[in-house]
């Protein structure tokens, strides 16, 4: 069996090589826009998308060029990239940081801890992470006003840990992973990366469970990881290029100016947004909660109150799963959805196209009242 296996995948490697579908790029659909004509949304804030998780040379394991990530950011119209290359002395000292043309990069660093990591964002200072503690790498990071992510939180095994603002609800590098070796082969040598692309994407389900059961205790921000790093390579082709990676899912923070100082506290107060662009590009999406009295927006709390309403606004009519403490709610297909809150809980929203995952929301926490 293993024999006839291992002729089936070199016969499969020889038949793509003739044919080469496999070198077909992504073709970006996602219009420039500059941030000087960005519209404004709920009074202050902007719309600004881009990738976190990114490794390059700096990386044991990433042979990817600093040039060839600003290049494919700029192909794919994101206005900032959050570096994470593996922490070393060099990472921190020659890593990119500030602007490069358009795209603001900030300087983050992956710190392997608990059999995960932990996501260091605005990094200023080297971290020596042999000999410390995940809560000493954490409050190592806090102390330079760094934010502290914990990526894969699936095999993650220290959650005794405290003051991390978030977890990667997404990765690319992990969703890959889970298909089996065999039909991902397939998927890879066979198909063009568009449909490669669309088979393989599906929900975390185990992330998002981790998540929602950590609402149970204090706010904590969701992101999605890119985690590219330039070295699939299968017959002298490189898949999951940076630019193909960065057209697959990006991270939306709503924050008044693209600054790095602006971001980082969007970040950490969870006005953030994931979309799934390989699915259609999302110009918008917006959900909030409002009374008589107030109006809030993802990563924010308000109290129950018997006016108290949602809303989720999308740029076209989609499939929306409301979830309250982890569990669907309701579910609508439109693109513009009002309704009633009348319990205390985490509310957040999730929208599907044609069963695939397109738009997934930081939630709003709704209060119960005081006693």
């Amino acid at each position: 069996m293993g024999q006839c296996r291992q002729t089936g995948i070199a016969l499969l490697c020889g038949v793509a090589f003739l044919f080469g579908c496999a070198s077909l790029p992504l073709q970006s659909n996602i219009p420039h826009v500059p941030v000087r004509e960005r519209q404004t949304v709920f009074g202050e804030y902007k719309d600004y998308r881009g990738v976190i998780h990114c490794h390059s040379s700096l990386s044991h394991d990433s042979p990817g060029r600093i040039e060839d990530i600003i290049a494919a950011a700029q192909a794919t119209s994101l206005d900032f990239v959050v570096m994470t290359d593996h922490i070393t002395p060099e990472a921190i000292a020659d890593g990119i940081s500030g602007w490069q043309g358009e795209t603001l990069f900030v300087l983050g660093a992956e710190i392997s801890k608990a059999k995960g990591s932990i996501l260091g964002i605005g990094v200023k200072r080297f971290i020596e992470p042999k000999g410390k503690k995940t809560q000493e790498v954490v409050d190592a990071l806090k102390s330079q006003g760094a934010i502290a992510i914990v990526a894969y939180p699936e095999r993650f095994d220290d959650w005794d840990v405290s003051g991390f603002d978030g977890v990667e609800i997404y990765n690319v590098k992990s969703d890959i992973q889970d298909e089996p070796k065999f039909l991902l082969l397939l998927s890879l040598l066979f198909f063009p990366p568009r449909l490669a692309a669309a088979r393989l994407i599906d929900r975390p389900e185990e992330k998002l469970a981790m998540w929602d059961k950590l609402h149970r205790s204090h706010p904590v921000v969701g992101i999605a990881g890119t985690n590219a790093h330039d070295n699939v390579r299968i017959l002298g082709r490189t898949f999951g290029t940076y630019q193909q990676l960065f057209q697959l899912v990006t991270n939306h923070i709503l924050a008044p100016n693209l600054t790095e100082r602006d971001l980082l506290l969007a970040l950490r107060a969870g006005h953030v947004y994931m979309t799934f662009d390989f699915f259609g590009y999302v110009p918008f999406f917006l959900f909030w909660a409002e009374d008589n009295r107030q109006q809030v927006i993802m990563g924010e709390t308000i109290p129950i109150s018997p006016l108290l309403h949602g809303t989720v606004h999308l740029p076209e009519k989609a499939n929306i799963h409301l979830l309250k403490d982890g569990a669907v709610w309701r579910r609508e297909k439109t693109a513009f959805l009002r309704f009633p809150i009348t319990e205390a809980g985490v509310y957040r929203v999730e929208v599907y196209k044609k069963g695939k995952p397109w738009i997934f929301s930081n939630p709003i926490y709704v209060a119960a009242p005081s006693p």
